[in-house]
Protein backbone atom coordinates (compact mmCIF):
# COMPACT_ATOMS: atom_id res chain seq x y z
CA UNK A 1 0.00 0.00 0.00
CA UNK A 2 1.50 3.40 -0.99
CA UNK A 3 2.11 6.07 1.58
CA UNK A 4 2.15 9.82 1.29
CA UNK A 5 5.54 11.47 1.29
CA UNK A 6 6.23 14.62 3.33
CA UNK A 7 5.95 16.58 0.08
CA UNK A 8 2.54 15.02 -0.61
CA UNK A 9 1.31 16.12 2.81
CA UNK A 10 2.60 19.64 2.26
CA UNK A 11 0.72 19.78 -1.05
CA UNK A 12 -2.52 18.62 0.59
CA UNK A 13 -2.22 21.11 3.44
CA UNK A 14 -1.45 23.90 0.99
CA UNK A 15 -4.51 22.98 -1.06
CA UNK A 16 -6.68 23.12 2.06
CA UNK A 17 -5.23 26.54 2.92
CA UNK A 18 -5.72 27.78 -0.65
CA UNK A 19 -9.33 26.48 -0.87
CA UNK A 20 -8.38 23.87 -3.45
CA UNK A 21 -9.18 20.71 -1.49
CA UNK A 22 -12.64 19.14 -1.65
CA UNK A 23 -13.94 16.57 0.83
CA UNK A 24 -16.33 14.02 -0.65
CA UNK A 25 -18.44 11.83 1.64
CA UNK A 26 -19.82 8.51 0.44
CA UNK A 27 -22.51 6.10 1.66
CA UNK A 28 -20.04 3.95 3.62
CA UNK A 29 -18.68 6.70 5.86
CA UNK A 30 -20.95 5.74 8.78
CA UNK A 31 -21.94 2.29 9.99
CA UNK A 32 -25.05 1.06 11.81
CA UNK A 33 -24.86 -2.43 13.32
CA UNK A 34 -21.88 -3.21 11.11
CA UNK A 35 -23.60 -2.09 7.91
CA UNK A 36 -23.22 1.12 5.87
CA UNK A 37 -25.79 3.67 6.95
CA UNK A 38 -27.52 3.84 3.56
CA UNK A 39 -27.86 0.05 3.47
CA UNK A 40 -29.36 0.07 6.97
CA UNK A 41 -31.93 2.72 5.99
CA UNK A 42 -32.99 0.89 2.84
CA UNK A 43 -33.26 -2.48 4.57
CA UNK A 44 -35.46 -0.88 7.21
CA UNK A 45 -37.68 0.64 4.53
CA UNK A 46 -37.91 -2.71 2.77
CA UNK A 47 -38.82 -4.59 5.94
CA UNK A 48 -41.44 -2.06 7.03
CA UNK A 49 -43.22 -1.63 3.69
CA UNK A 50 -43.99 -5.07 2.17
CA UNK A 51 -47.22 -3.77 0.63
CA UNK A 52 -45.56 -0.79 -1.06
CA UNK A 53 -42.23 -2.25 -2.24
CA UNK A 54 -42.42 -4.91 -4.93
CA UNK A 55 -38.68 -5.57 -5.06
CA UNK A 56 -35.42 -4.40 -3.52
CA UNK A 57 -32.31 -4.42 -5.72
CA UNK A 58 -29.75 -5.01 -2.99
CA UNK A 59 -26.67 -4.60 -5.20
CA UNK A 60 -27.54 -1.06 -6.32
CA UNK A 61 -29.72 -0.12 -3.36
CA UNK A 62 -32.89 0.70 -5.34
CA UNK A 63 -36.55 -0.18 -4.93
CA UNK A 64 -39.31 -1.15 -7.33
CA UNK A 65 -42.52 0.37 -5.99
CA UNK A 66 -46.02 -0.98 -6.49
CA UNK A 67 -47.40 2.45 -7.38
CA UNK A 68 -46.52 6.15 -7.33
CA UNK A 69 -48.50 6.46 -4.10
CA UNK A 70 -46.41 3.67 -2.57
CA UNK A 71 -43.24 5.57 -3.40
CA UNK A 72 -44.54 8.72 -1.69
CA UNK A 73 -45.44 6.78 1.45
CA UNK A 74 -42.00 5.18 1.64
CA UNK A 75 -40.16 8.45 0.93
CA UNK A 76 -41.91 10.13 3.84
CA UNK A 77 -40.44 7.55 6.22
CA UNK A 78 -36.81 8.30 5.36
CA UNK A 79 -36.65 11.39 7.54
CA UNK A 80 -38.08 9.50 10.52
CA UNK A 81 -35.55 6.68 10.17
CA UNK A 82 -32.65 9.12 10.20
CA UNK A 83 -33.91 10.53 13.50
CA UNK A 84 -33.09 7.21 15.16
CA UNK A 85 -29.45 7.29 14.01
CA UNK A 86 -26.68 8.49 16.31
CA UNK A 87 -23.82 9.54 14.02
CA UNK A 88 -20.10 9.33 14.79
CA UNK A 89 -19.51 12.68 16.52
CA UNK A 90 -15.72 12.32 16.43
CA UNK A 91 -15.43 12.28 12.67
CA UNK A 92 -18.15 14.90 12.26
CA UNK A 93 -16.28 17.28 14.55
CA UNK A 94 -13.07 16.70 12.63
CA UNK A 95 -14.87 17.48 9.39
CA UNK A 96 -16.02 20.79 10.84
CA UNK A 97 -12.60 21.68 12.25
CA UNK A 98 -10.48 20.90 9.17
CA UNK A 99 -10.96 24.09 7.13
CA UNK A 100 -12.42 22.59 3.96
CA UNK A 101 -14.25 25.20 1.94
CA UNK A 102 -16.40 22.57 0.20
CA UNK A 103 -17.86 19.30 1.48
CA UNK A 104 -19.90 17.25 -0.99
CA UNK A 105 -21.97 14.31 0.25
CA UNK A 106 -23.67 11.55 -1.70
CA UNK A 107 -25.99 10.96 1.26
CA UNK A 108 -29.37 12.60 1.92
CA UNK A 109 -28.75 13.04 5.66
CA UNK A 110 -27.98 16.39 7.28
CA UNK A 111 -25.47 15.16 9.86
CA UNK A 112 -22.63 17.32 8.52
CA UNK A 113 -24.53 20.61 8.39
CA UNK A 114 -25.98 19.89 11.84
CA UNK A 115 -22.45 19.35 13.16
CA UNK A 116 -21.37 22.70 11.73
CA UNK A 117 -24.25 24.37 13.56
CA UNK A 118 -23.61 22.48 16.81
CA UNK A 119 -20.04 23.72 16.82
CA UNK A 120 -21.02 27.28 16.01
CA UNK A 121 -19.58 27.47 12.49
CA UNK A 122 -21.26 29.65 9.89
CA UNK A 123 -21.75 27.81 6.61
CA UNK A 124 -24.25 27.16 3.85
CA UNK A 125 -26.15 23.96 3.11
CA UNK A 126 -27.72 23.13 -0.24
CA UNK A 127 -28.78 20.00 -2.06
CA UNK A 128 -29.46 18.88 -5.60
CA UNK A 129 -33.09 18.25 -6.49
CA UNK A 130 -33.69 16.47 -9.76
CA UNK A 131 -37.37 17.38 -10.05
CA UNK A 132 -39.39 20.54 -9.35
CA UNK A 133 -36.12 22.30 -8.64
CA UNK A 134 -36.05 25.72 -7.04
CA UNK A 135 -32.43 25.65 -5.86
CA UNK A 136 -31.10 27.86 -8.65
CA UNK A 137 -27.49 28.74 -9.36
CA UNK A 138 -27.54 32.33 -8.19
CA UNK A 139 -28.67 31.54 -4.66
CA UNK A 140 -25.47 29.68 -3.77
CA UNK A 141 -22.66 31.78 -2.35
CA UNK A 142 -19.09 31.04 -3.36
CA UNK A 143 -17.64 28.41 -0.99
CA UNK A 144 -14.83 29.67 1.21
CA UNK A 145 -13.04 28.76 4.43
CA UNK A 146 -14.92 31.59 6.11
CA UNK A 147 -18.28 30.38 4.78
CA UNK A 148 -17.94 26.72 3.72
CA UNK A 149 -20.56 24.97 1.62
CA UNK A 150 -22.04 21.56 2.46
CA UNK A 151 -23.72 20.17 -0.66
CA UNK A 152 -25.80 16.97 -0.87
CA UNK A 153 -25.52 15.65 -4.41
CA UNK A 154 -28.28 13.03 -3.95
CA UNK A 155 -30.91 15.19 -2.30
CA UNK A 156 -32.07 15.77 1.26
CA UNK A 157 -34.02 13.59 3.69
CA UNK A 158 -36.15 16.66 4.45
CA UNK A 159 -37.34 16.98 0.83
CA UNK A 160 -39.12 13.78 -0.22
CA UNK A 161 -39.03 14.39 -3.97
CA UNK A 162 -35.26 15.00 -3.96
CA UNK A 163 -34.43 11.45 -2.82
CA UNK A 164 -32.94 8.84 -5.15
CA UNK A 165 -34.95 5.70 -4.40
CA UNK A 166 -35.47 3.85 -7.69
CA UNK A 167 -34.04 3.57 -11.19
CA UNK A 168 -36.42 6.24 -12.43
CA UNK A 169 -34.87 8.67 -9.93
CA UNK A 170 -31.38 7.68 -11.07
CA UNK A 171 -32.24 8.31 -14.69
CA UNK A 172 -33.78 11.70 -13.96
CA UNK A 173 -30.94 12.63 -11.65
CA UNK A 174 -28.32 11.77 -14.27
CA UNK A 175 -30.28 13.52 -16.98
CA UNK A 176 -30.53 16.66 -14.89
CA UNK A 177 -27.16 16.63 -13.11
CA UNK A 178 -25.18 16.04 -16.30
CA UNK A 179 -27.15 18.53 -18.34
CA UNK A 180 -26.21 22.09 -19.20
CA UNK A 181 -26.26 24.54 -16.28
CA UNK A 182 -27.59 21.90 -13.93
CA UNK A 183 -25.35 22.16 -10.88
CA UNK A 184 -24.63 25.57 -9.34
CA UNK A 185 -21.91 27.48 -11.16
CA UNK A 186 -19.97 28.32 -8.00
CA UNK A 187 -20.01 24.67 -6.96
CA UNK A 188 -18.72 23.64 -10.38
CA UNK A 189 -16.02 26.27 -10.25
CA UNK A 190 -14.79 24.95 -6.91
CA UNK A 191 -14.63 21.44 -8.38
CA UNK A 192 -12.64 22.63 -11.39
CA UNK A 193 -10.20 24.65 -9.30
CA UNK A 194 -9.50 21.88 -6.78
CA UNK A 195 -6.11 20.22 -6.63
CA UNK A 196 -6.96 17.50 -4.07
CA UNK A 197 -10.03 15.34 -3.60
CA UNK A 198 -10.33 13.42 -0.36
CA UNK A 199 -12.88 10.59 -0.36
CA UNK A 200 -14.44 9.12 2.79
CA UNK A 201 -16.81 6.16 2.70
CA UNK A 202 -16.69 5.06 -0.93
CA UNK A 203 -16.69 1.64 -2.57
CA UNK A 204 -15.22 2.26 -5.98
CA UNK A 205 -16.87 -0.69 -7.67
CA UNK A 206 -20.28 0.94 -7.08
CA UNK A 207 -22.07 2.87 -9.83
CA UNK A 208 -22.28 6.11 -7.86
CA UNK A 209 -18.54 6.15 -7.12
CA UNK A 210 -17.54 5.67 -10.73
CA UNK A 211 -20.14 8.21 -11.83
CA UNK A 212 -18.62 10.75 -9.47
CA UNK A 213 -15.09 9.93 -10.61
CA UNK A 214 -16.13 10.37 -14.24
CA UNK A 215 -17.81 13.64 -13.34
CA UNK A 216 -14.65 14.91 -11.65
CA UNK A 217 -12.34 13.80 -14.44
CA UNK A 218 -14.56 15.48 -17.06
CA UNK A 219 -14.71 18.74 -15.14
CA UNK A 220 -11.13 19.13 -14.04
CA UNK A 221 -7.54 18.84 -15.11
CA UNK A 222 -6.39 15.27 -15.61
CA UNK A 223 -3.16 15.77 -13.68
CA UNK A 224 -4.95 16.47 -10.41
CA UNK A 225 -4.05 14.29 -7.46
CA UNK A 226 -6.98 12.43 -5.91
CA UNK A 227 -6.47 11.05 -2.40
CA UNK A 228 -8.86 8.34 -1.23
CA UNK A 229 -9.11 5.38 1.08
CA UNK A 230 -8.48 1.77 0.11
CA UNK A 231 -7.95 -0.32 -2.98
CA UNK A 232 -10.51 -2.72 -4.40
CA UNK A 233 -10.50 -6.46 -3.89
CA UNK A 234 -10.95 -7.08 -7.60
CA UNK A 235 -7.52 -6.53 -9.16
CA UNK A 236 -8.78 -5.72 -12.65
CA UNK A 237 -11.28 -3.15 -11.42
CA UNK A 238 -8.65 -1.75 -9.08
CA UNK A 239 -6.14 -1.31 -11.92
CA UNK A 240 -8.79 0.26 -14.16
CA UNK A 241 -9.87 2.79 -11.53
CA UNK A 242 -6.27 3.70 -10.70
CA UNK A 243 -5.26 4.14 -14.34
CA UNK A 244 -8.47 5.78 -15.59
CA UNK A 245 -8.91 8.26 -12.76
CA UNK A 246 -5.33 8.59 -11.42
CA UNK A 247 -6.34 7.53 -7.93
CA UNK A 248 -3.97 6.96 -5.06
CA UNK A 249 -5.31 4.50 -2.49
CA UNK A 250 -4.05 5.38 0.98
CA UNK A 251 -5.18 2.52 3.22
CA UNK A 252 -7.89 2.80 5.85
CA UNK A 253 -9.90 5.97 5.27
CA UNK A 254 -10.22 6.78 8.96
CA UNK A 255 -6.50 6.31 9.62
CA UNK A 256 -5.83 8.71 6.77
CA UNK A 257 -8.36 11.22 8.03
CA UNK A 258 -7.01 11.01 11.57
CA UNK A 259 -3.51 11.78 10.33
CA UNK A 260 -4.82 14.62 8.19
CA UNK A 261 -6.56 16.08 11.24
CA UNK A 262 -3.41 15.81 13.35
CA UNK A 263 -1.27 17.49 10.69
CA UNK A 264 -3.78 20.34 10.41
CA UNK A 265 -3.68 20.66 14.18
CA UNK A 266 0.13 20.74 14.20
CA UNK A 267 0.03 23.51 11.59
CA UNK A 268 -2.56 25.42 13.67
CA UNK A 269 -4.99 25.30 10.75
CA UNK A 270 -8.05 23.96 12.57
CA UNK A 271 -11.18 26.07 12.88
CA UNK A 272 -12.20 27.32 16.29
CA UNK A 273 -15.37 25.57 17.43
CA UNK A 274 -17.66 25.97 20.40
CA UNK A 275 -16.24 24.35 23.53
CA UNK A 276 -19.15 22.32 24.89
CA UNK A 277 -17.67 22.34 28.40
CA UNK A 278 -17.21 26.11 28.54
CA UNK A 279 -20.69 27.51 27.97
CA UNK A 280 -23.78 25.30 28.32
CA UNK A 281 -26.10 28.20 27.41
CA UNK A 282 -24.45 28.70 24.03
CA UNK A 283 -24.33 24.96 23.39
CA UNK A 284 -28.08 24.68 24.02
CA UNK A 285 -28.76 27.47 21.55
CA UNK A 286 -26.57 25.86 18.88
CA UNK A 287 -28.19 22.46 19.40
CA UNK A 288 -31.59 24.00 18.71
CA UNK A 289 -30.26 25.58 15.53
CA UNK A 290 -28.80 22.23 14.46
CA UNK A 291 -32.21 20.61 14.98
CA UNK A 292 -33.89 23.29 12.90
CA UNK A 293 -35.73 24.68 15.93
CA UNK A 294 -35.05 28.35 15.20
CA UNK A 295 -37.95 29.57 17.38
CA UNK A 296 -36.58 27.72 20.40
CA UNK A 297 -33.04 28.89 19.67
CA UNK A 298 -34.22 32.50 19.66
CA UNK A 299 -36.16 32.01 22.89
CA UNK A 300 -33.01 30.67 24.56
CA UNK A 301 -31.00 33.53 23.08
CA UNK A 302 -33.39 36.10 24.58
CA UNK A 303 -33.23 34.39 27.95
CA UNK A 304 -29.43 34.48 27.85
CA UNK A 305 -29.53 38.15 26.83
CA UNK A 306 -31.91 39.23 29.60
CA UNK A 307 -30.52 42.27 31.44
CA UNK A 308 -27.39 42.39 29.28
CA UNK A 309 -26.23 45.09 26.84
CA UNK A 310 -27.11 42.98 23.81
CA UNK A 311 -30.67 42.16 24.94
CA UNK A 312 -32.20 44.60 22.43
CA UNK A 313 -30.23 42.96 19.61
CA UNK A 314 -31.69 39.57 20.55
CA UNK A 315 -35.22 41.04 20.66
CA UNK A 316 -34.79 42.62 17.23
CA UNK A 317 -33.44 39.39 15.78
CA UNK A 318 -36.43 37.46 17.11
CA UNK A 319 -38.79 40.04 15.59
CA UNK A 320 -36.93 39.82 12.29
CA UNK A 321 -37.42 36.05 12.23
CA UNK A 322 -41.13 36.39 13.10
CA UNK A 323 -41.58 38.78 10.17
CA UNK A 324 -39.72 36.46 7.80
CA UNK A 325 -42.00 33.57 8.77
CA UNK A 326 -45.17 35.68 8.45
CA UNK A 327 -44.19 36.76 4.95
CA UNK A 328 -42.93 33.33 3.88
CA UNK A 329 -45.82 32.51 1.56
CA UNK A 330 -45.45 35.88 -0.18
CA UNK A 331 -41.67 35.69 -0.49
CA UNK A 332 -39.61 34.11 -3.27
CA UNK A 333 -38.16 30.87 -1.89
CA UNK A 334 -34.62 32.01 -2.69
CA UNK A 335 -35.10 35.26 -0.79
CA UNK A 336 -36.61 33.35 2.13
CA UNK A 337 -33.64 30.96 2.34
CA UNK A 338 -31.21 33.86 2.11
CA UNK A 339 -33.00 35.67 4.90
CA UNK A 340 -33.11 32.56 7.05
CA UNK A 341 -29.40 31.91 6.53
CA UNK A 342 -28.59 35.46 7.60
CA UNK A 343 -30.69 35.09 10.76
CA UNK A 344 -28.98 31.81 11.62
CA UNK A 345 -25.59 33.45 11.09
CA UNK A 346 -26.64 36.16 13.53
CA UNK A 347 -27.77 33.56 16.09
CA UNK A 348 -24.41 31.79 15.86
CA UNK A 349 -22.55 35.05 16.32
CA UNK A 350 -24.78 36.37 19.10
CA UNK A 351 -24.70 33.07 21.01
CA UNK A 352 -21.03 33.78 21.79
CA UNK A 353 -22.26 36.57 24.08
CA UNK A 354 -24.10 34.03 26.18
CA UNK A 355 -20.81 32.82 27.64
CA UNK A 356 -19.66 34.71 30.76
Amino acid sequence: MPTLTPTDWLDILDDIRDQKAVLLIGPEMMQVNGKPLNQHIREQLHARNPDDIAFYYDRDGFFLFNSPESKVRVARQVKRLYRDITPDETILRRITEIPFHLVVSLNPDTFVTEAFYRHGIKHRFHYFQHRHRDNENEEIEKPSKALPLVYNLFGSKDQDDSLVLDYDDVYKMLQSALGTSSLPNKLMRSFREAGTYIFLGFQFDKWYSQLLLKFLSDNGRSEKMISIDKSLNDIQTNDFVMQQFRIRFMGDQFDFFTELYQRCSDEKMLRNTTNSAACPEAVDILKRVAMGEIDNALDLLRQAASGKPWENDAIQLQARYALLEREKDKTDSRDYRTGLAQIIDAILEMSKNACP
